[in-house]
């Protein structure tokens, strides 16, 4: 269940509401998603499950975050773009990006002191030109990888038989690298992870986007953010999870192929917003999930009407996601994460 802060509270570490877990003295951990209710302007805005703080002062208006070293804390706008005003330190990093279906996300890590920054929303929609990194520091900040170009480098491929015929006598190393480029092992990485698979997972990042993370096999809390935001910017559920599906996309990658969120999910939902009286083959796709997932017994004639809208109402409140009925790129992700 959602739970909203009301305006003119202060959520300090003394007094942790339902749904905020505090694993220190010196910070608040979200464990679920949290709705930030505005007045002016009327909007909501969501801190995501994960996200850590010092403070948290929701205004009229804004929302001022102090976030700690070496913690991260992300906050999302389903309807207006979000801008940073610096009130302290600049000891972080700020990544402000907008998705395909204008969902503005501004992941805020710190780096080496604690960093104080007041959110506001603005007048207009985000737009998809790209985010902005802010602050100071290194190691954590990130904007979207130019991932398409790497289409080009598919016709390396033929090289692969010629492998294949040469090292009969060598066992596992081999099988694995002429599928996939990483061996991410078969467990979910999460923060505090460790070991192989975890600098599996450092050398892709290096690689893929130049970070520079020393290869030791601990995950922490600012390779999660820009994980997080790498999971948005491909089309997957931003949660922080390593798991089967952020897996393959990260092997796709790294194989230099493009791949389409379909083609590792079990459903291609489309690229627009689905919504109350939308019609077509989107729209076939997502009777077929709900028929398979809840056993609906949908037609399948494509046409989006007000009972099938209330049941993903409840399909997304169940999920942690806002029940707005609007099946967005959040909702598609985490539909077809589900199929996993």
């Amino acid at each position: 269940m959602i739970k909203k802060l009301k305006i003119g509270l202060l959520v300090t570490v003394l007094s942790l509401t339902v749904g905020v877990s505090s694993a220190f003295a010196a910070a608040l951990t979200y464990s679920a998603d949290q709705t930030i209710d505005l007045s002016s302007p009327d909007i909501n805005l969501t801190i995501t499950s994960g996200s850590e703080a010092t403070s948290v002062v929701v205004g009229t208006g804004t929302l001022t975050v102090t976030v700690p070293s070496g913690s991260a804390f992300v906050v999302t706008s389903a309807s207006r773009a979000l801008s940073p005003n610096i009130a302290s330190s600049t000891a972080f990093t700020i990544n402000n990006n907008c998705n395909g279906s204008q969902l503005q996300t501004m992941t805020i890590t710190g780096v080496s002191t604690s960093g104080t920054v007041t959110i506001t929303p603005t007048s207009a929609k985000c737009t998809t030109s790209g985010g902005g990194g802010g602050g100071g520091g290194g190691g954590g900040g990130y904007s979207a990888p130019a991932a398409t170009p790497a289409v080009s480098a598919t016709p390396a491929t033929p090289a692969t038989p010629t492998v294949t015929s040469a090292t009969p006598a060598t066992p596992a190393t081999p099988a694995t690298s002429s599928v996939n480029a990483y061996n991410f092992g078969t467990t979910t990485l999460k923060n505090g992870s460790r070991g192989e698979a975890v600098k599996e997972l450092q050398r892709f990042l290096n690689a893929k986007l130049n970070l520079g993370l020393a290869i030791d096999g601990a995950l922490g809390p600012k390779t999660i953010a820009v994980i997080k935001q790498w999971q948005m910017d491909n089309g997957l559920v931003a949660d922080g999870l390593i798991g089967p599906a952020t897996k393959a996309m990260m092997n796709a990658q790294a194989a230099g192929t493009v791949v389409a969120t379909s083609s590792v999910n079990a459903y291609n939902f489309g690229t627009t917003t689905l919504k109350n009286g939308s019609r077509g083959e989107a729209v076939k796709e997502l009777q077929r999930f709900l028929n398979a997932k809840l056993n609906l017994g949908l037609a399948i004639d494509g046409a989006l009407g007000p009972k099938t809208i209330a049941v993903i109402k409840q399909w997304q409140e169940d999920n942690g996601l806002v029940p707005d009925g609007l099946i967005g790129a959040k909702t598609k992700a985490m539909m077809n994460a589900s199929v996993n």
